[in-house]
């Protein structure tokens, strides 16, 4: 009996260190709204007491240089919009770029219109140690009207490998810019 026993634990020891055990995360939900036939990904318009709203994409399988994409915008209650957009590799790469859409809500037609447009490109030369494994850009938006929502979408590119292109796009919810209380 004792000896069945040990062989049991042994083989449930075995089993559960040679198959893996997969986890199940529920995925943040999104309204799909459809228009002409196509699929359009809404954001949320967040209450106004939220400040600031988070883009992300990890990375996937399929990446080989793209470890994840960023981008924020943050209301600073002063009538600007900060808007932050990051991208980091897992490997150097050869050139990267990133490109920011500051979008304003239209609530006569439910719709996003992009108000601004931001894009900076980067090479190995902008580092200091020559190698391109992270790109940052970060901006105050004083430009805006008050008493609107706001977000922010981005594009990350990057070159890798003598012409291998990889790209990305992050997108925050909608926040209230308010101006100074």
């Amino acid at each position: 009996m004792k000896k069945r026993l040990e062989r049991l634990l042994i083989l449930v020891l075995v089993v559960t260190t040679v198959c893996p055990i997969t986890s199940m995360a529920r995925v943040r939900e999104r309204k799909i709204q459809l228009e002409n036939d196509q699929a359009i990904e809404e954001s949320i318009l967040l209450p106004e007491s939220v400040k600031r709203s988070v883009g992300v994409e990890q990375s996937t399988n399929r990446s080989k240089a793209l470890a994840n994409a960023l981008c924020t915008i943050t209301n600073t209650e002063k009538g600007i919009i900060g808007v932050y957009a990051e991208t980091a590799m897992f490997i150097p790469v050869d050139w990267a770029a990133l490109t920011i859409y500051l979008e304003k809500w239209n609530e006569d037609t439910n719709k996003w219109s992009t108000v601004e447009i931001f894009e900076k490109e980067f090479t190995p030369a902008d580092t200091d140690d020559g190698e391109l494994t992270r790109v940052i850009m970060s901006i105050d938006v004083g430009t805006q009207p008050a008493g609107y929502y706001y977000r922010v979408r981005c594009i990350h590119e990057l070159e890798y490998d003598n012409g291998w292109y990889e790209a990305k796009s992050t997108k925050t919810d909608g926040i209230m810019l308010t101006d100074i209380k």
